[in-house]
């Protein structure tokens, strides 16, 4: 009995420790237990309310941009055509290789062209000769200075002094007038002579310049036989600062004939690209030469800049817009011509636009509208809406008024009228419904 009664008493004593270890005990110096959190006050909503959250209607500076797209176009495009005819006899470069102006492209066998210069030079020495030169005559040329002209001059004036003599001494009587007309017929016959030998000289002289052009064409065509990459025309300092050609087509083999005008090569400068894209016309007032550009194409994320630098006059009957055309630098080459592009010009700044948060918008059956709180009621407010963020939403129409709230969560149950209360939170932030649908999905 006595050891039962002992097993009871520790029994008891074990139970009282424990509720003194779980409840605290300030006798004893131990810690109190810490206070359980008081939960918060029901809030007693109004019969058929629905609990929303609300959110201020914001005013924002925001940019202005014309949205459009378009094609990439090189800054030039060169067709390199053959402009004699022959065999090629080998060709320096291929489709891909970027060449200076300059460069030598393709070589056609230039044999038959070197024996033409030489058989044109020959048949210029030759008249030449003919008029007693060594070399081509050049600039405006006196005929009275080639030998048969001067030979010719100076017989006419032998014979004119022999005239003015025998007139002298017949005007004595030493003379008869018989011999007077033979000195007068002798003069008269070199004269003409002389004026004989000056057109022969001239005719001499074209024949000469007429041989001069044979061999300027036939040097000409040996040239040609040598297609070399152009140098364009343009002051762009863009282009010229590092002028490049790319080669995107070639027409030829070596050994292949070639005749005048067939395409060999097909050259680009891409460097700087040029974007045509159609504008519809409401825009026109407001796209204007130097305006900056953002590009965009489906190979990069990144955007590229881009300026405004043509602007056609005409609107398209048809489409009713306008070309608009847009220099983007391409100074790595990255941008291919031909590409797809995604352009916004950036036109003007609007320092005041009403905006509400993305998820205050509820879009239905074609119809954007908003709820704004009226009291403890919703209203409905039908919208135009504007530019979008992942943040914001831009309300282009109507005006709303200054100070007023929008409904972010919980308007999907609302309608017109509808009592509305404001949902409380907790000591844990409540998530709005918009939070949750932002959260990735658990894979």
């Amino acid at each position: 009995m006595t050891r039962n009664r002992l097993i009871g008493a520790l029994i008891v004593g074990v139970a009282i420790l424990g509720m003194a270890w779980t409840f605290g005990y300030a006798g004893l110096g131990g810690p109190p237990r810490e206070a359980m959190p008081k939960e918060s006050a029901a809030v007693e909503a109004p019969a058929g309310a629905v609990a929303v959250t609300l959110d201020s209607v914001a005013l924002r500076p925001v940019q202005r941009t014309i949205e459009t797209v378009g094609t990439l176009h090189p800054f030039e495009q060169v067709i390199e055509c053959a402009k004699v005819e022959g065999r090629v006899r080998r060709i320096l470069h291929d489709v891909g290789d970027r060449i200076k102006p300059g460069d030598l492209l393709l070589e056609v066998d230039p044999t038959d062209f070197e024996l033409s210069v030489r058989q044109a030079q020959r048949a210029l020495e030759v008249e030449q000769a003919k008029l007693g030169l060594s070399e081509a005559p050049t600039g405006e040329f006196d005929v009275s200075q080639l030998p048969i002209v001067v030979e010719a001059g100076v017989k006419a004036s032998r014979a004119k002094e022999r005239l003015d003599r025998v007139r002298a001494l017949v005007e004595r009587n030493a003379l008869t007038k018989e011999e007077l007309g033979n000195a007068t017929s002798d003069f008269r016959s070199l004269e003409a002579e002389h004026q004989n030998q000056i057109l022969m000289a001239k005719s001499g002289l074209a024949t000469v310049q007429m041989k001069q052009e044979a061999l300027a064409i036939v040097t000409q065509q040996l040239r040609d036989s040598r297609i070399v990459a152009p140098r364009p025309s343009t002051s762009d300092p863009r282009v010229v600062g590092d002028m490049t050609y790319a080669i995107i087509s070639r027409s030829a083999a070596e050994g292949s004939f070639v005749r005048i005008g067939t395409e060999v090569f097909k050259l680009v400068i891409d460097r700087v690209l040029k974007l045509k894209a159609p504008v519809p016309d409401r825009y026109v007032a407001e796209v204007k030469e130097g305006q900056k550009v953002t590009v965009k194409t489906a190979a990069y994320d990144k955007a590229f800049e881009g300026t405004v630098t043509r602007i056609n006059p005409s609107v398209d009957l048809t489409t009713r817009t306008f070309e608009v055309e847009i220099q983007v630098p391409n100074p790595e080459g990255i941008l291919k011509s031909g590409s797809f592009a995604k352009a916004a010009i950036v036109t003007r700044m609007d320092a005041e636009t009403q905006t509400v948060p993305l998820d205050a918008v509820v879009r239905f059956a074609g119809i954007t509208k908003i709820f704004l709180s009226d009291g403890d009621h919703a209203r409905e407010v039908q919208v135009t809406s504007g530019t979008t963020t992942p943040q914001w939403i831009e309300i282009v129409s109507p005006k709303l008024p200054a100070g007023a709230q929008v409904v972010t969560s919980g308007q999907t149950l609302l309608s017109e009228g509808q009592p509305i209360f404001l949902r409380r939170a907790t000591e844990k932030t409540t998530r709005t419904a918009s939070e949750v649908r932002r959260e990735p999905a658990a894979e």
